[in-house]
């Protein structure tokens, strides 16, 4: 039996025989409630933090300059330029993967002719910024997608980043004095 004044929770045992002859006297048996514990500390061990992570990528500019030849215009070749700035924010050096063009579901990666010292993304120490310009040679759908839709997406440090492309003055190639036509 349990009083008004009894705790929420509280169990009433039944009377003893002494007790029954006396209705006003209860005793009173305090419950507890076992609560399991969960260990604190995690027995997985943490993996540190992806240094790609650290890299910051803004995208400065993007001008595509289509072929200026009736041939380079027949296959749709045109030249794009991604100039970026890559920060690594990180307190290790960063070595990047090459950087790719997504375009008409297709990943063109930077033009390899184009690549010199001011169109590379090399390694990046911890805490260096690097402003390069990407070069990219396209053709086909890739150039008719950004000839129209004038946007679309780099792969740089392992993370895709929108770009939005301005066209430019056709590119026409010009031969140097003493070199033949093929």
């Amino acid at each position: 039996m349990t009083g008004d004044d009894d705790p929420p929770g509280a169990v009433v045992a039944p009377p003893t025989t002494a007790e029954r002859s006396s209705p006003t006297v209860a005793r009173r048996v305090p419950t507890t409630k076992v609560t399991p514990t969960v260990p604190t500390t995690s027995t997985r061990a943490q993996t540190p933090p992806d240094p790609l992570e650290q890299v910051r990528v803004s995208v400065i500019s993007a001008v595509l300059h289509p072929a200026g030849t009736p041939a380079g215009q027949r296959r749709r070749r045109a030249r794009l330029g991604v100039r970026v700035k890559v920060e690594n924010r990180g307190t290790k050096r960063v070595a990047l993967e090459r950087p790719s063009l997504l375009a008409a579901r297709q990943r063109v990666p930077t033009d390899p002719a184009a690549d010199n010292q001011g169109a590379r993304l090399g390694p990046i120490d911890a805490g260096e910024t690097v402003d390069v310009t990407l070069r990219f040679e396209t053709a086909g759908a890739v150039t008719g997608q950004l000839t129209t839709q004038q946007r679309a997406r780099i792969v740089v440090a392992g993370r895709s980043w929108p770009i939005s492309v301005n066209i430019g003055a056709p590119v026409r190639h010009s031969q140097q004095s003493g070199a033949t036509a093929p």
